[in-house]
């Protein structure tokens, strides 16, 4: 397959060089190798590339896009680099990562994957050196055909955003990106981005701007759209990717500002969007303040105050309030703001409110929230408690008729769940993940590519070892070697797409249609592809995104003092089940001091949560 691909891709390389594309304007920039040292001068600062010989191409690492968000610029929208610096910087020999936060339900899960106990799991992951506030910074890997013809080659670029539940993850935790390079036949160039993260990026308050992180996404996409071609791309040829909570930040840049924002970037690849519908902004700054006064021992009830305070300290607090999050949840990301995000992006394509001028390939897993579900879900009682716990702005009533109407206690084979388990993952895959990409391609008159990653088991973020396979077929997927032959064909499907915005390509097992008014839905699966009908062509999806609209699921958009999160429950009940609080009673226990003494295999960040 790779030959017909590789094939096919050079062909289509050579038709881009050629066409009558609109170069972009170039600021003055000068490319040189000088000692087999590659360097781009951006004006205000200078960059070298590292290059890989095996791959035949150069990565310019840890390149800023802003000003770093540290003393004044804490809790502040991110800001273009000033100045000049005429330094060589050769991105060093690290990554460097946003600060980091971890559910307790996600260090558990970490633990069971890699065979250590939770304690052992906590200290590595919230003691990792890279992790600093100075984070807005992004890598450029560009193949050295592309490098070498400048802006004349106007290649295609991929940019890639990455998930882990706006709490954690990093540029360069999903995966090596050689192996998306090579199936392109180095004809695209690709870059990663970090942007802030739990509180740092998504704090909501009346004293400052929310959502941060989203504004940190689209300053760096409106770098590479002002520098890339000093690298041998085309602003007017990028292809935003993401997965999890970024593929969710795919969708409030295609509805921002209700539409009347432009999106920046012409194509998206949409890979689970993940979304926390319940996410409460002033129960999250309330309860940072809580855990922030509780820490210090200072009277903490501001942004002021928290900027006032050290790195460390900051950390210390950002991890405890995402620590005792109840299983599934983060307890910070996106929320509505009325500005940037002035509804759910759910909302916003019902109203025709977005850029409908982007070209879309969609996906999501088979069986995403398997592993956001508690796992002691046996009864009816259990599943109620759980549903009220994630929803505690929906009504009583509202609740009862999801139980017994859109996802009814019928357990003989009539639907798609044999057990409340299964109907809490049906639950949850469809109103968290699944649904959105279902809304999107309706909104876009369906003309959009829809895949399913049905490989087994088909949990969320099981895909993402194959979007970043390199050739190591003992790459694990949940504990499971990577299926090379279904890693390939994702890969050529996406690079394909990022060149000619069709995935379908030369030597392919099975034309992938447009999803059409029959919902037409390319499936991978244990047996190969096959063309399905998109099983979210249901009743459940079209009540989720009504009910969002009319505020039946959705409660208010903002939330007032008497609603408590985790404590909803059923009447007399004494509230969901796991739900936590990290206030003075919380579970979260890691020295951040310490010294973690064990290096896993393979330390990269699987489940991108």
């Amino acid at each position: 397959m790779k030959g017909y691909i590789s094939a096919c891709l050079v062909s289509l390389a050579s038709s881009a060089l050629a066409a009558p594309w609109d170069l972009p304007k170039r600021s003055n920039v000068r490319l040189e190798a000088r000692d087999n040292t590659t360097t781009v001068d951006l004006g205000y600062e200078v960059h070298s590339a590292t290059v890989n010989e095996t791959g035949s191409y150069y990565l310019f690492s840890n390149v800023p896009y802003a000003q770093q968000p540290i003393g004044d610029l804490r809790f502040q929208k991110p800001v273009l680099p000033t100045g000049t610096n005429s330094t060589v910087n050769d991105g060093g020999s690290s990554d460097i990562e946003c600060m980091q936060a971890y559910p307790g339900w996600v260090v558990e899960l970490q633990a069971a994957s890699y065979g250590v106990d939770a304690a052992t799991m906590a200290a590595i992951l919230y003691n990792s050196g890279a992790q600093t506030e100075s984070c807005l910074l992004l890598d450029i890997y560009v193949p050295e055909t592309i490098y070498e013809l400048g802006a004349l080659a106007a290649a295609p670029v991929l940019v890639w955003i990455h998930g882990g539940g706006f709490t954690y993850g990093s540029k360069t935790g999903s995966g090596e990106i050689a192996g998306l390079l090579a199936r392109s036949n180095n004809t695209a160039i690709i870059v990663a981005i970090n942007y802030r993260l739990g509180m740092f990026g998504w704090l909501d308050g009346s004293d400052l701007t929310p959502n941060l992180g989203l504004y940190d996404q689209r300053l760096a996409l409106e770098w590479v759209g002002e520098y890339i071609s000093n690298f041998g791309g085309s602003a007017d040829r990028v292809t935003v990717m993401g997965e999890s909570a970024g593929a969710a930040s795919i969708l409030h840049h295609i509805t921002a500002e209700g539409g009347k924002e432009e999106a920046p970037f012409d194509q998206a690849i949409v890979m689970s969007p993940a979304f926390q519908f319940n996410i409460n902004g002033s129960y999250g700054y309330d309860l940072t303040m809580e855990v922030a006064t509780n820490y210090t021992g200072e009277d903490i009830d501001s942004v002021a105050d928290l900027t006032a305070l050290t790195s460390a300290q900051l950390k210390y607090i950002n991890q405890a309030v995402v620590y005792d999050a109840f299983t599934g949840l983060f307890n910070y990301g996106p929320v509505v703001d009325g500005t940037y995000v002035p509804n759910h992006p759910q909302v916003l394509l019902l109203e025709g409110k977005f850029d409908d001028s982007v070209n879309l390939l969609l996906s999501h897993t088979s069986n995403e929230s398997v592993p956001f579900t508690p796992t002691d879900i046996a009864t009816a009682e259990d599943l109620y408690e759980l549903v009220a716990t994630e929803f505690p702005e929906v009504s009583n009533e509202t609740i009862e008729y999801m139980l017994t109407t859109v996802w009814p206690d019928v357990l003989d084979g009539t639907y798609p769940w044999t057990t409340e388990f299964a109907r809490a993952v049906k639950i949850g895959t469809e109103i968290q993940f699944a649904c959105s990409a279902r809304f999107l391609s309706v909104a876009f008159d369906n003309a959009t590519y829809d895949s399913i990653f049905a490989y087994p088991p088909g949990y969320h973020a099981q895909d993402v070892p194959y979007v970043f396979f390199n050739g190591d077929t003992s790459s694990l997927d949940d504990g499971l070697p990577v299926n090379p032959t279904i890693a390939h064909a994702i890969q050529d499907h996406i690079m394909t797409f990022t060149l000619t915005g069709d995935p379908n390509y030369l030597g392919e097992a099975v034309t992938w249609p447009l999803y059409g008014s029959s919902a037409q839905t390319l499936e991978y699966t244990y047996a190969g592809q096959v063309i399905v009908t998109d099983d979210l062509k249901n009743d459940r999806c079209t009540w989720i995104q009504q009910a969002m609209a009319d505020g039946t699921l959705m409660g208010k958009n903002t939330c007032d003092d008497k609603h408590t999160h985790g404590n909803h429950g059923k009447p007399g009940s004494k509230g969901g089940k796991g739900g936590h609080s990290a206030s003075k009673d919380s579970k979260f226990k890691v020295d951040v001091k310490a010294t973690a003494k064990v290096i896993l295999p393979g330390r990269e960040q699987r489940h991108q949560y």
